[in-house]
């Protein structure tokens, strides 16, 4: 996108009964995170239980009011009556678990459409099934779309592999599953948090794939280089290690992150809507760094303005939106659909 047009700047709203709207009245809680790292203290399904509890509480109140410029396992049917409740087509929704090169993806699709939805999701450390929490915005586009929802190895439903995963791998098994469901371009990436990073390494490697993107309160490459204003505890580099060793997904976030630098001001010619959480804003954060404080939200919007458009769109919203506003999302992708239509 050229640099002299502006970045977009919306706020949505979530009303108690999912609906959305634009205007003011009190701000609700914002509960402290640790924006970089994407690790909850408690179980991530424990996290959105809460969330829900929060917008129950608050649902009689207004939104805030504000303003800025910043070989495969061959596929099954779905069992759509527990799963997808508004599945457009039955013969057409599989779910599998698909061998990517010794080892198996779970992935389901849902839906017809020109144009595939793919989810990616974000950092699982617990016992979380990602695509389970994806299903509340796909039954919203299954008319319209195919949607497929993968869970990365070592988490949900997939199989574990016992070594770390590369930029490479990340990249490789993602389009792999989708090879082995049978599903084809074009692609628009629905990413959350960490899978910010995942999504911007597939583009990377095959942007000529993807038609858009909408990014959910994503991570970012231009990311990394604000860790010089945050204490060593806080960067990257410092959670290198563990990261490959200690968690679920064993990937490294630093060397996944540090891969898509030459990315930055390298984007695809492609539309993207980046949904900002306005209840968990980077700012507030436990790093107690008043410099990463002053720059973030600009970086955000940076990375937001180099697509073509890039809207950046701030919502009434935690950082966990899919359970919470699950129309604003799909709202998102079918307005990046039409952006990549009338180009």
């Amino acid at each position: 996108m050229p640099a002299s047009d502006p970045v977009e700047l919306t706020l949505v709203t979530a009303n108690a009964d999912g609906g959305a709207h634009l205007g003011g009245g009190e701000t609700r809680p914002r509960p402290r995170f640790r924006a970089r790292r994407r690790r909850p203290t408690v179980g991530l399904a424990v996290g959105i239980s809460a969330v829900l509890l929060i917008i129950g509480l608050a649902g009689c109140s207004g939104g805030a009011e504000t303003s800025g410029a910043a070989g495969s396992a061959s596929p099954r049917r779905s069992p759509s009556a527990a799963e997808s409740p508004t599945a457009s087509n039955p013969d057409t929704d599989t779910t599998g678990m698909y061998d990517v090169g010794g080892h198996k993806l779970y992935m389901s699709c849902a839906g017809d459409g020109p144009s595939t939805v793919v989810f990616v999701h974000g950092w699982i450390d617990d016992a979380f099934v990602p695509h389970d929490h994806a299903t509340e915005v796909r039954d919203r586009l299954v008319d319209d779309f195919r949607v497929c929802l993968y869970d990365r190895r070592n988490v949900g439903s997939s199989e574990t592999v016992d070594a770390v995963q590369t930029p490479r791998d990340v990249v490789r098994d993602m389009r792999a599953v989708l090879k082995a469901g049978g599903e084809k371009p074009p692609y628009i990436l629905w990413a959350a948090s960490f899978g910010g990073l995942v999504a911007s390494a597939y583009l990377k490697a095959h942007p000529d794939d993807v038609i858009g993107v909408v990014f959910v309160d994503a991570m970012f490459p231009d990311e990394l280089g604000l860790d010089r204003y945050l204490p060593r505890q806080h960067t990257f580099k410092h959670f290198d290690k563990e990261d490959e060793c200690c968690t679920l997904e064993r990937i490294s976030q630093f060397d996944l992150i540090r891969s898509l630098q030459s990315t930055i001001g390298r984007e695809p010619d492609i539309p993207a809507v980046y949904l900002a959480a306005k209840w968990q804003p980077r700012t507030v954060n436990d790093y107690g760094s008043p410099a990463y404080d002053a720059r973030i939200l600009d970086a955000q919007a940076a990375f937001a303005d180099r697509f073509s458009p890039g809207i950046l769109r701030w919502v009434e919203a935690p950082h966990v939106m899919e359970p919470v506003v699950p129309h604003v999302i799909a709202n998102a992708i079918r307005e990046v659909d039409g952006l990549a239509s009338a180009s």
